[in-house]
Protein backbone atom coordinates (compact mmCIF):
# COMPACT_ATOMS: atom_id res chain seq x y z
CA UNK A 1 0.00 0.00 0.00
CA UNK A 2 1.73 3.36 -1.06
CA UNK A 3 2.38 6.04 1.73
CA UNK A 4 -0.67 8.04 0.67
CA UNK A 5 -3.36 5.45 1.03
CA UNK A 6 -2.09 4.40 4.37
CA UNK A 7 -4.64 5.56 7.67
CA UNK A 8 -4.01 9.11 8.91
CA UNK A 9 -2.25 9.85 12.14
CA UNK A 10 -2.08 13.07 12.86
CA UNK A 11 -3.04 16.58 10.70
CA UNK A 12 -1.68 19.82 11.41
CA UNK A 13 -3.16 22.87 9.20
CA UNK A 14 -1.14 26.28 9.74
CA UNK A 15 -0.37 25.89 13.55
CA UNK A 16 1.79 28.70 14.41
CA UNK A 17 2.52 28.73 18.48
CA UNK A 18 4.06 30.26 21.47
CA UNK A 19 6.03 28.87 24.67
CA UNK A 20 4.07 28.42 27.83
CA UNK A 21 5.06 31.30 29.75
CA UNK A 22 6.49 33.36 27.46
CA UNK A 23 5.24 36.96 27.63
CA UNK A 24 6.68 38.23 24.93
CA UNK A 25 4.77 35.41 22.54
CA UNK A 26 7.20 35.11 20.26
CA UNK A 27 6.20 32.59 17.74
CA UNK A 28 8.37 28.79 18.29
CA UNK A 29 6.54 27.54 15.54
CA UNK A 30 5.30 29.33 12.42
CA UNK A 31 2.73 28.13 10.02
CA UNK A 32 3.30 24.54 10.18
CA UNK A 33 1.28 22.12 7.68
CA UNK A 34 2.04 18.77 8.33
CA UNK A 35 0.36 15.16 7.29
CA UNK A 36 1.56 12.04 8.86
CA UNK A 37 0.48 8.49 8.23
CA UNK A 38 0.94 5.14 9.43
CA UNK A 39 3.86 4.17 8.08
CA UNK A 40 5.52 7.38 7.14
CA UNK A 41 8.70 7.69 9.62
CA UNK A 42 10.41 10.78 8.90
CA UNK A 43 13.25 12.94 10.61
CA UNK A 44 13.36 16.58 11.60
CA UNK A 45 16.41 18.40 11.00
CA UNK A 46 17.65 21.82 11.41
CA UNK A 47 20.08 24.15 13.89
CA UNK A 48 19.69 24.26 17.56
CA UNK A 49 16.67 26.75 18.53
CA UNK A 50 14.92 25.67 14.74
CA UNK A 51 11.65 24.56 16.51
CA UNK A 52 12.35 20.64 16.10
CA UNK A 53 12.17 19.92 20.48
CA UNK A 54 8.56 22.33 19.94
CA UNK A 55 7.24 20.17 17.42
CA UNK A 56 7.14 16.62 18.92
CA UNK A 57 5.77 18.19 21.80
CA UNK A 58 2.91 19.85 19.86
CA UNK A 59 2.86 16.35 18.05
CA UNK A 60 2.89 14.65 21.72
CA UNK A 61 -0.32 17.27 22.65
CA UNK A 62 2.03 19.19 25.31
CA UNK A 63 1.75 22.52 23.44
CA UNK A 64 -1.51 24.21 21.83
CA UNK A 65 -1.75 26.08 18.54
CA UNK A 66 -2.01 29.52 19.08
CA UNK A 67 -3.23 29.63 15.42
CA UNK A 68 -4.21 27.20 13.49
CA UNK A 69 -5.55 23.11 13.99
CA UNK A 70 -4.32 20.26 14.79
CA UNK A 71 -6.25 17.37 14.54
CA UNK A 72 -4.98 13.33 15.95
CA UNK A 73 -6.84 10.53 14.01
CA UNK A 74 -7.53 7.54 16.79
CA UNK A 75 -9.52 4.46 16.72
CA UNK A 76 -12.91 6.63 17.52
CA UNK A 77 -12.30 9.00 14.96
CA UNK A 78 -10.75 12.48 14.53
CA UNK A 79 -9.69 14.08 17.72
CA UNK A 80 -8.99 17.57 18.62
CA UNK A 81 -8.03 17.14 22.48
CA UNK A 82 -4.39 17.44 23.36
CA UNK A 83 -5.18 13.87 25.31
CA UNK A 84 -6.18 12.42 21.86
CA UNK A 85 -2.28 12.58 21.26
CA UNK A 86 -0.75 11.61 24.70
CA UNK A 87 -3.49 8.77 24.23
CA UNK A 88 -1.37 7.44 20.59
CA UNK A 89 1.80 8.72 20.92
CA UNK A 90 4.69 8.28 23.27
CA UNK A 91 7.71 10.92 23.35
CA UNK A 92 11.14 10.78 24.74
CA UNK A 93 13.10 13.78 24.90
CA UNK A 94 16.26 15.10 26.52
CA UNK A 95 13.62 17.55 28.42
CA UNK A 96 11.43 14.60 29.53
CA UNK A 97 14.88 13.03 31.04
CA UNK A 98 15.83 16.10 32.90
CA UNK A 99 12.36 16.36 34.38
CA UNK A 100 12.48 12.86 36.17
CA UNK A 101 16.41 14.12 37.30
CA UNK A 102 14.93 17.36 38.49
CA UNK A 103 12.24 15.93 40.82
CA UNK A 104 15.01 13.06 42.25
CA UNK A 105 11.68 10.48 43.04
CA UNK A 106 12.39 7.85 44.71
CA UNK A 107 11.80 4.71 42.16
CA UNK A 108 13.03 2.23 40.71
CA UNK A 109 14.17 1.05 37.23
CA UNK A 110 11.40 -1.41 37.42
CA UNK A 111 8.62 0.38 39.03
CA UNK A 112 9.83 3.40 35.90
CA UNK A 113 9.52 0.64 33.50
CA UNK A 114 5.67 -0.64 34.70
CA UNK A 115 4.42 3.25 34.52
CA UNK A 116 4.59 2.58 30.99
CA UNK A 117 0.63 1.14 31.14
CA UNK A 118 -0.60 4.43 32.23
CA UNK A 119 2.17 6.95 31.65
CA UNK A 120 2.09 8.30 34.87
CA UNK A 121 5.04 9.90 36.81
CA UNK A 122 4.95 7.21 39.54
CA UNK A 123 3.03 3.98 39.74
CA UNK A 124 -0.18 4.26 41.24
CA UNK A 125 -1.77 0.82 40.26
CA UNK A 126 -0.91 -2.61 40.51
CA UNK A 127 0.48 -3.86 37.14
CA UNK A 128 -1.25 -7.02 35.61
CA UNK A 129 1.23 -9.64 34.70
CA UNK A 130 1.27 -8.89 31.26
CA UNK A 131 2.79 -6.20 31.87
CA UNK A 132 5.63 -7.31 34.27
CA UNK A 133 6.16 -10.41 31.83
CA UNK A 134 7.06 -7.11 29.63
CA UNK A 135 9.41 -5.45 31.63
CA UNK A 136 11.39 -7.93 32.30
CA UNK A 137 11.39 -8.71 28.33
CA UNK A 138 11.67 -5.37 27.52
CA UNK A 139 14.47 -4.83 30.00
CA UNK A 140 16.63 -8.49 28.91
CA UNK A 141 16.79 -6.52 25.39
CA UNK A 142 18.19 -3.62 26.40
CA UNK A 143 20.77 -5.08 28.45
CA UNK A 144 19.51 -3.49 32.14
CA UNK A 145 17.95 -6.43 33.66
CA UNK A 146 20.77 -5.51 36.33
CA UNK A 147 19.37 -1.80 36.78
CA UNK A 148 16.06 -2.93 37.46
CA UNK A 149 16.30 -2.47 41.44
CA UNK A 150 18.31 0.67 41.37
CA UNK A 151 16.96 3.80 41.76
CA UNK A 152 16.78 6.39 39.03
CA UNK A 153 18.50 8.79 40.76
CA UNK A 154 21.64 6.61 40.55
CA UNK A 155 21.55 5.62 37.30
CA UNK A 156 24.29 7.31 34.81
CA UNK A 157 22.92 9.66 31.97
CA UNK A 158 23.58 6.66 28.95
CA UNK A 159 21.57 4.36 31.57
CA UNK A 160 18.59 6.58 31.90
CA UNK A 161 18.46 7.50 28.40
CA UNK A 162 18.03 3.66 27.57
CA UNK A 163 15.23 3.22 30.76
CA UNK A 164 13.10 5.97 28.68
CA UNK A 165 13.18 4.42 25.28
CA UNK A 166 12.21 0.66 27.17
CA UNK A 167 9.37 2.59 28.66
CA UNK A 168 8.59 4.31 25.34
CA UNK A 169 8.06 0.91 23.51
CA UNK A 170 6.29 -0.80 26.33
CA UNK A 171 3.59 1.48 25.80
CA UNK A 172 3.28 0.28 21.63
CA UNK A 173 2.33 3.89 20.57
CA UNK A 174 0.65 4.53 17.44
CA UNK A 175 3.14 7.20 16.91
CA UNK A 176 6.69 7.33 18.57
CA UNK A 177 8.16 10.99 18.96
CA UNK A 178 12.24 10.69 19.44
CA UNK A 179 14.36 13.61 20.24
CA UNK A 180 17.83 13.33 19.58
CA UNK A 181 17.27 9.36 21.17
CA UNK A 182 20.78 8.34 20.77
CA UNK A 183 22.22 11.10 22.79
CA UNK A 184 24.63 9.88 25.84
CA UNK A 185 24.37 6.01 24.47
CA UNK A 186 27.40 4.40 24.18
CA UNK A 187 28.34 2.49 20.83
CA UNK A 188 27.03 -0.94 21.63
CA UNK A 189 23.75 0.73 23.50
CA UNK A 190 23.45 2.67 20.41
CA UNK A 191 23.36 -0.28 18.06
CA UNK A 192 21.03 -2.41 20.42
CA UNK A 193 18.45 -0.02 20.14
CA UNK A 194 18.44 0.89 16.59
CA UNK A 195 18.13 -3.22 16.51
CA UNK A 196 15.09 -2.77 18.56
CA UNK A 197 13.83 -0.19 16.73
CA UNK A 198 13.96 -1.52 13.81
CA UNK A 199 11.38 -4.20 14.87
CA UNK A 200 8.67 -2.07 15.74
CA UNK A 201 8.79 0.01 12.15
CA UNK A 202 5.24 -2.24 11.19
CA UNK A 203 3.88 -1.93 15.04
CA UNK A 204 3.97 2.07 14.86
CA UNK A 205 5.14 5.44 12.78
CA UNK A 206 8.69 6.79 13.90
CA UNK A 207 8.79 10.35 13.89
CA UNK A 208 12.77 12.22 15.37
CA UNK A 209 15.10 14.72 15.45
CA UNK A 210 18.62 14.32 14.42
CA UNK A 211 21.78 16.50 14.43
CA UNK A 212 23.63 13.30 13.28
CA UNK A 213 22.22 12.39 10.44
CA UNK A 214 24.96 8.89 10.32
CA UNK A 215 22.57 7.89 13.31
CA UNK A 216 18.96 8.09 10.93
CA UNK A 217 17.76 4.19 10.15
CA UNK A 218 17.62 3.96 6.27
CA UNK A 219 13.78 3.20 6.87
CA UNK A 220 13.14 6.39 8.02
CA UNK A 221 12.94 7.81 4.59
CA UNK A 222 10.85 11.12 4.42
CA UNK A 223 13.39 14.28 5.86
CA UNK A 224 12.81 17.72 6.53
CA UNK A 225 14.21 20.74 7.77
CA UNK A 226 13.27 23.49 10.20
CA UNK A 227 14.88 27.09 10.39
CA UNK A 228 13.15 29.60 12.80
CA UNK A 229 10.18 27.47 13.27
CA UNK A 230 9.28 27.21 9.53
CA UNK A 231 8.83 23.42 7.82
CA UNK A 232 10.23 23.55 5.04
CA UNK A 233 10.43 21.19 1.79
CA UNK A 234 11.68 17.34 1.87
CA UNK A 235 15.15 16.32 1.85
CA UNK A 236 16.09 18.48 -1.50
CA UNK A 237 16.13 21.79 0.90
CA UNK A 238 18.17 20.17 3.83
CA UNK A 239 21.07 22.49 4.62
CA UNK A 240 24.79 21.43 3.00
CA UNK A 241 26.09 20.38 6.05
CA UNK A 242 23.16 17.82 6.60
CA UNK A 243 22.94 16.61 3.44
CA UNK A 244 27.02 15.58 3.04
CA UNK A 245 26.95 14.48 6.44
CA UNK A 246 29.05 17.25 8.11
CA UNK A 247 31.23 20.31 7.77
CA UNK A 248 33.91 20.63 5.45
CA UNK A 249 36.40 21.16 8.69
CA UNK A 250 36.86 23.09 12.00
CA UNK A 251 37.66 26.91 11.24
CA UNK A 252 39.75 28.46 13.63
CA UNK A 253 38.46 30.84 15.65
CA UNK A 254 40.29 33.24 18.01
CA UNK A 255 39.10 33.70 21.01
CA UNK A 256 41.12 33.11 23.86
CA UNK A 257 41.64 37.08 25.22
CA UNK A 258 37.43 37.02 25.69
CA UNK A 259 36.53 33.19 26.76
CA UNK A 260 39.39 32.10 28.10
CA UNK A 261 41.74 34.67 30.84
CA UNK A 262 43.66 31.86 32.16
CA UNK A 263 47.48 32.43 32.42
CA UNK A 264 49.75 30.85 30.30
CA UNK A 265 51.35 27.86 31.57
CA UNK A 266 54.42 27.83 33.94
CA UNK A 267 56.79 25.36 33.56
CA UNK A 268 56.60 22.70 36.16
CA UNK A 269 60.12 23.04 38.59
CA UNK A 270 62.24 19.90 38.27
CA UNK A 271 63.48 17.66 41.28
CA UNK A 272 67.04 19.20 39.96
CA UNK A 273 66.79 22.77 40.55
CA UNK A 274 65.53 22.15 44.09
CA UNK A 275 61.44 22.14 43.17
CA UNK A 276 59.20 19.17 43.95
CA UNK A 277 58.54 17.07 41.40
CA UNK A 278 55.02 16.29 42.62
CA UNK A 279 54.29 20.05 42.30
CA UNK A 280 52.69 20.31 38.56
CA UNK A 281 49.97 17.36 39.96
CA UNK A 282 46.58 18.91 39.63
CA UNK A 283 44.65 15.65 40.48
CA UNK A 284 45.51 13.20 42.16
CA UNK A 285 43.59 10.28 43.83
CA UNK A 286 44.09 7.11 45.68
CA UNK A 287 42.01 4.47 46.62
CA UNK A 288 38.99 6.08 45.87
CA UNK A 289 35.83 4.58 45.73
CA UNK A 290 32.24 6.50 45.82
CA UNK A 291 28.83 5.84 46.74
CA UNK A 292 25.77 6.99 45.52
CA UNK A 293 22.22 5.59 46.86
CA UNK A 294 24.27 2.92 48.35
CA UNK A 295 25.56 1.30 45.52
CA UNK A 296 28.91 1.26 44.75
CA UNK A 297 29.73 3.52 41.35
CA UNK A 298 33.51 4.53 41.41
CA UNK A 299 36.06 1.42 43.01
CA UNK A 300 39.31 1.79 44.37
CA UNK A 301 40.39 4.64 41.95
CA UNK A 302 44.27 5.59 41.26
CA UNK A 303 44.93 8.54 39.24
CA UNK A 304 47.18 11.42 38.44
CA UNK A 305 46.66 14.66 36.13
CA UNK A 306 49.24 16.64 35.59
CA UNK A 307 49.86 20.02 34.12
CA UNK A 308 50.25 19.77 30.44
CA UNK A 309 48.03 17.07 30.31
CA UNK A 310 44.31 16.85 28.30
CA UNK A 311 42.49 13.67 29.05
CA UNK A 312 39.99 11.71 27.37
CA UNK A 313 37.81 9.14 29.27
CA UNK A 314 36.40 6.65 27.57
CA UNK A 315 33.91 3.93 28.42
CA UNK A 316 30.18 1.81 28.71
CA UNK A 317 27.32 3.85 29.72
CA UNK A 318 27.25 3.69 33.70
CA UNK A 319 31.03 2.70 33.68
CA UNK A 320 31.48 5.85 35.99
CA UNK A 321 32.92 8.61 33.98
CA UNK A 322 30.19 11.15 34.87
CA UNK A 323 30.67 10.10 38.56
CA UNK A 324 34.67 10.25 38.49
CA UNK A 325 34.25 14.21 36.67
CA UNK A 326 31.55 15.24 39.27
CA UNK A 327 34.04 14.00 41.90
CA UNK A 328 36.49 16.14 40.66
CA UNK A 329 33.96 19.15 40.32
CA UNK A 330 33.39 18.52 44.45
CA UNK A 331 29.58 17.83 43.33
CA UNK A 332 30.51 13.85 44.99
CA UNK A 333 32.32 13.06 47.68
CA UNK A 334 34.55 10.00 48.29
CA UNK A 335 34.11 6.93 50.78
CA UNK A 336 36.15 6.57 54.05
CA UNK A 337 39.71 5.68 53.03
CA UNK A 338 40.13 7.68 49.94
CA UNK A 339 42.58 10.43 49.40
CA UNK A 340 41.52 13.07 46.82
CA UNK A 341 44.25 16.35 46.47
CA UNK A 342 43.33 18.82 44.09
CA UNK A 343 46.11 21.98 42.99
CA UNK A 344 45.10 24.45 40.64
CA UNK A 345 48.62 25.98 38.43
CA UNK A 346 47.68 29.47 39.41
CA UNK A 347 46.06 29.07 42.75
CA UNK A 348 47.84 26.06 44.31
CA UNK A 349 46.47 23.25 46.74
CA UNK A 350 42.56 23.65 47.22
CA UNK A 351 41.84 23.24 50.67
CA UNK A 352 37.77 24.51 49.98
CA UNK A 353 34.82 23.85 48.18
CA UNK A 354 35.00 27.61 47.29
CA UNK A 355 38.36 27.31 45.93
CA UNK A 356 37.26 24.34 43.97
CA UNK A 357 34.51 25.97 42.19
CA UNK A 358 36.62 29.42 41.54
CA UNK A 359 39.32 27.07 39.70
CA UNK A 360 37.21 23.89 38.13
CA UNK A 361 33.95 24.06 36.09
CA UNK A 362 32.09 21.08 35.29
CA UNK A 363 29.41 21.33 32.15
CA UNK A 364 27.29 17.84 31.92
CA UNK A 365 24.14 17.33 30.76
CA UNK A 366 22.99 16.34 34.51
CA UNK A 367 24.60 19.89 36.15
CA UNK A 368 22.03 21.50 32.88
CA UNK A 369 19.18 19.60 34.08
CA UNK A 370 19.51 19.97 37.90
CA UNK A 371 19.47 23.52 37.30
CA UNK A 372 16.53 24.57 38.86
CA UNK A 373 16.00 28.73 38.50
CA UNK A 374 14.28 30.35 35.74
CA UNK A 375 16.84 32.96 34.96
CA UNK A 376 17.69 34.68 31.62
CA UNK A 377 20.40 33.66 29.60
CA UNK A 378 22.98 36.64 30.78
CA UNK A 379 21.73 35.76 34.19
CA UNK A 380 23.10 32.37 33.60
CA UNK A 381 26.03 33.12 32.28
CA UNK A 382 27.19 35.52 35.32
CA UNK A 383 26.17 32.79 37.94
CA UNK A 384 29.59 31.24 36.55
CA UNK A 385 31.42 34.16 38.50
CA UNK A 386 30.69 32.53 41.83
CA UNK A 387 29.29 28.57 40.58
CA UNK A 388 26.34 28.74 41.73
CA UNK A 389 22.98 27.43 41.29
CA UNK A 390 21.10 30.71 40.56
CA UNK A 391 22.25 33.88 41.21
CA UNK A 392 22.81 35.47 45.27
CA UNK A 393 24.19 39.28 44.92
CA UNK A 394 24.33 42.25 42.11
CA UNK A 395 26.64 41.41 39.07
CA UNK A 396 29.15 45.03 38.99
CA UNK A 397 29.13 46.06 35.71
CA UNK A 398 32.70 44.54 34.61
CA UNK A 399 31.59 41.33 35.27
CA UNK A 400 28.57 41.70 33.39
CA UNK A 401 30.12 43.06 30.29
CA UNK A 402 32.47 40.10 30.26
CA UNK A 403 29.55 37.86 30.42
CA UNK A 404 28.23 40.28 27.28
CA UNK A 405 31.64 39.67 25.54
CA UNK A 406 32.24 36.30 25.95
CA UNK A 407 28.23 35.45 24.74
CA UNK A 408 28.98 37.71 21.65
CA UNK A 409 32.22 35.86 21.10
CA UNK A 410 29.78 32.61 21.04
CA UNK A 411 27.23 33.77 19.35
CA UNK A 412 24.91 33.75 21.86
CA UNK A 413 24.35 37.09 22.25
CA UNK A 414 20.78 36.91 20.63
CA UNK A 415 19.75 34.65 23.80
CA UNK A 416 21.06 37.24 26.84
CA UNK A 417 17.49 38.33 27.41
CA UNK A 418 15.45 35.01 26.88
CA UNK A 419 14.57 32.57 29.49
CA UNK A 420 16.80 29.73 29.77
CA UNK A 421 13.69 27.64 30.31
CA UNK A 422 12.06 28.18 26.93
CA UNK A 423 15.73 27.67 25.07
CA UNK A 424 16.33 24.32 23.36
CA UNK A 425 18.70 21.57 24.54
CA UNK A 426 21.52 22.75 22.34
CA UNK A 427 21.21 26.36 22.86
CA UNK A 428 21.16 25.84 26.22
CA UNK A 429 24.79 23.91 26.16
CA UNK A 430 26.02 26.86 24.07
CA UNK A 431 24.98 28.87 27.93
CA UNK A 432 26.26 26.42 30.39
CA UNK A 433 29.59 26.08 28.48
CA UNK A 434 29.94 30.39 28.39
CA UNK A 435 29.19 29.95 31.98
CA UNK A 436 31.65 27.74 32.81
CA UNK A 437 34.85 30.27 31.22
CA UNK A 438 33.52 33.22 33.24
CA UNK A 439 35.92 34.14 36.63
CA UNK A 440 39.38 32.99 35.07
CA UNK A 441 38.59 29.09 35.60
CA UNK A 442 41.43 27.07 35.08
CA UNK A 443 40.31 23.57 34.50
CA UNK A 444 37.61 22.32 32.64
CA UNK A 445 35.74 19.12 32.90
CA UNK A 446 33.26 18.16 30.04
CA UNK A 447 30.62 15.48 29.84
CA UNK A 448 29.72 14.31 26.39
CA UNK A 449 29.61 18.66 25.98
CA UNK A 450 28.60 18.26 21.91
CA UNK A 451 25.11 16.40 23.17
CA UNK A 452 22.60 18.68 21.30
CA UNK A 453 24.91 20.84 19.33
CA UNK A 454 23.78 21.16 15.35
CA UNK A 455 26.38 20.06 12.74
CA UNK A 456 27.64 23.99 12.45
CA UNK A 457 28.37 24.53 15.42
CA UNK A 458 30.23 21.28 16.70
CA UNK A 459 33.52 21.90 14.93
CA UNK A 460 33.53 25.64 15.54
CA UNK A 461 33.09 24.37 19.69
CA UNK A 462 35.89 22.20 19.68
CA UNK A 463 38.02 24.38 18.34
CA UNK A 464 36.87 26.93 20.77
CA UNK A 465 38.26 24.27 23.63
CA UNK A 466 41.79 24.01 21.34
CA UNK A 467 42.30 27.38 21.31
CA UNK A 468 41.57 27.59 25.25
CA UNK A 469 44.16 25.09 25.83
CA UNK A 470 46.68 27.15 24.15
CA UNK A 471 45.62 29.80 26.41
CA UNK A 472 46.75 27.87 29.49
CA UNK A 473 43.15 26.10 30.02
CA UNK A 474 43.47 21.90 31.00
CA UNK A 475 40.70 19.79 29.83
CA UNK A 476 39.14 16.31 30.90
CA UNK A 477 36.69 15.15 28.42
CA UNK A 478 34.24 12.44 27.91
CA UNK A 479 32.78 11.80 24.84
CA UNK A 480 31.41 8.23 23.12
CA UNK A 481 31.86 10.08 19.37
CA UNK A 482 35.79 9.80 18.51
CA UNK A 483 35.00 13.26 16.26
CA UNK A 484 34.00 14.98 19.30
CA UNK A 485 37.36 14.84 20.87
CA UNK A 486 39.51 17.96 20.39
CA UNK A 487 42.80 17.77 19.01
CA UNK A 488 44.24 19.11 22.26
CA UNK A 489 43.58 16.00 24.23
CA UNK A 490 47.03 14.05 25.05
CA UNK A 491 46.34 11.41 27.22
CA UNK A 492 43.56 8.88 27.23
CA UNK A 493 41.69 6.50 29.60
CA UNK A 494 39.10 4.20 30.30
CA UNK A 495 36.36 3.01 33.17
CA UNK A 496 35.34 -0.12 32.79
CA UNK A 497 32.53 -0.98 35.90
CA UNK A 498 33.53 1.70 38.09
CA UNK A 499 37.27 1.18 37.37
CA UNK A 500 39.82 3.50 36.14
CA UNK A 501 41.74 1.97 33.28
CA UNK A 502 44.97 3.99 31.49
CA UNK A 503 44.85 3.53 28.37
Amino acid sequence: MSLANRPLLVTAAGVSLFLPGDASRRMALRDISLTLRAGGHCVFVGPNGAGKSTLLRLLHGELWPAQGSIVWHTDEGAETSPLAGKAISALVSPALQESYQRQAWEISGRDFLLTAQEETCLLYSRPDDLLCAGVENMAARFSISALLGRKLASLSQGQMRLFLLARALLRAPRLLLLDECANGLDVAARSRFFELLAEHVDKCTIVMTAHRLEFVPAWCAERYSLEDGRLLTAEAALPEIFRCGGGSGRGREEICSAAARAKPRQRCPSASSGGSAKMDILFSLKNVSVFIERHKVLHNIHWSVREGEQWQLAGANGSGKSTLLRLLAGDEFAAAGSEVLRRLPRRGLVRTLGELRKGVRLVSDLSQALYPYELSGVELVCSGFDNTLGTYRDFTEDERMSAHAIMEKFRLHHLADASIRRLSSGQLRHLFLARALVGEPEILLLDEPCNGLDAEYRPRYLDILDNLVECGMHLIFVSHYDEDVPRCVNRRARMENGRFVQS
